[in-house]
């Protein structure tokens, strides 16, 4: 088995979302959370790698012109925060990103996408088409304003587990049910291995509970997800990040402290 490893890792804190635990978990309560919308930048000797990029800077500048009014006190968001500027901020330019993966393609995730001309971008296969076109119920979450820029960019589909450089540093795998092709990334760091879980869940206590959200898509297919995660957990002794929970942030920390 390939033993390679990413050299490090940081997490960005981009937007904070306000609201009931109820909106992140069915069976939750309804408490008032402030949740967390990173993106994590990854350093490889192959090349930077980014997962998720998180808001688009109108988001900041007036949230309900570019989302809607019901966002307006919902967002805290501000132009410093834009994954652009942090990726500054830590001494990189934006061309030293190689590859992005996206979690998936929900509108606070896409945002930063149209900066990335240069780079391939990474998903499983479904996703771009139902993004483009999901079901009615679910177009709200989908941005096409965020998705139309990149028509024409570098994008990869995949199917299944993917190692990206050969070596077991980072492999994607498919964890579908919060949307088609929801991806997790495994990142094999010096001292540690963190599953980055995306939306598969959106509180830490949803992975015990296998809880799925509102907006799934597949909730069968989001139980199945939430246990192969577990199952990494348990047997593999892999640490999960789940994106959204506070909690985890708390415990791991934002950039610029690196995590190795």
């Amino acid at each position: 088995m390939a033993e390679g490893k990413a050299r490090r890792m940081w997490a960005l804190p981009g937007a904070v979302f306000t609201v009931p635990r109820s909106s992140l978990m069915a069976g939750g309560d309804n408490e008032i959370v402030e949740v967390p919308v990173p993106s994590f930048l990854i350093e490889h000797p192959k090349g930077l790698v980014l997962y998720d990029t998180g808001c688009h800077p109108r988001v900041a500048e007036d949230v309900a012109s570019y989302w809607g009014e019901m966002f307006r006190n919902m967002v805290k968001f501000s132009r410093d925060l834009t994954v652009d500027n942090q990726i500054k901020a830590l001494g990189y330019k934006l061309t030293d990103v190689k590859y992005v993966i996206m979690s998936h393609l929900h509108m606070d995730h896409t945002g930063g996408l149209f900066m990335f001309p240069h780079a391939k971008l990474l998903t499983m296969k479904g996703e771009l088409s139902y993004a483009y076109w999901p079901a009615p119920d679910r177009r709200n979450i989908f941005l096409i304003d965020d998705l139309l820029p990149t028509r024409n960019y570098q994008w990869m589909e995949l199917e299944g587990e993917f190692d990206m450089f050969g070596d077991g540093s980072l492999t994607l795998i498919h964890t579908p049910g919060h949307t088609p092709g929801s991806t997790s990334v495994v990142v094999r760091l010096p001292h540690q291995n963190i599953v980055l879980a995306g939306d598969v869940v959106h509180m830490r206590d949803a992975l015990d509970t296998e809880h799925t959200m509102f907006v799934d898509t597949d909730p069968q297919q989001s139980v199945a997800s939430i246990r192969r995660l577990k199952a990494m957990r348990d047997m593999q002794g892999m640490r999960i990040w789940v994106s959204h929970d506070p909690s985890d942030w708390a415990e791991m920390g934002p950039a610029p402290k690196a995590i190795e």
